[in-house]
């Protein structure tokens, strides 16, 4: 079985390299296969492949980032007293925001999984609101 899945993985990396329709365009046969090899990144460490921080599968490696940054976020609130909330929700918004799953489009080569985006910029730097707001503490 994991025979078959690097070789579908490894067939949807290079395989269909050269074919650079948007995915919504491409035939079928492709898009099953596409979708295949994404359940497998998602379950399996051929994750790797796409997302190269994250060996354990993509799932398991979301769910630990977002369990790490609610013991920094609430490891940094401690420390700064309440007093420093936007780096909470910097250290709250990296951990939960980002891409869940990797889908078929990030296995076409679309788009690029994200596990751990940037924090937006903060309100001291200009850049307002990030659009994420976590639950009040």
């Amino acid at each position: 079985m994991k025979t078959l899945a690097a070789a579908l993985l490894l067939w949807t990396a290079t395989g269909f390299a050269a074919d650079r329709a948007p995915y919504a365009d491409r035939p079928l046969s492709t898009r099953v296969a596409y979708t295949a090899a994404a359940v497998l990144a998602n379950l399996t460490p051929l994750s790797a492949v796409y997302a190269p921080r994250c060996l354990p599968g993509y799932i398991l490696c979301k769910l630990g980032f977002a369990g790490a940054s609610l013991l920094a976020a609430a490891d940094q609130l401690a420390i700064s007293g309440g007093g420093d909330r936007g780096q909470t929700r910097a250290i709250l918004y990296r951990g939960f925001s980002g891409d869940w799953l990797i889908t078929p489009r990030h296995i076409a080569g679309e788009a690029t999984p994200e596990p751990l985006p940037d924090p937006p910029a903060s309100e001291s730097e200009g850049g307002g609101h990030g659009g994420f707001e976590p639950p009040p503490i």
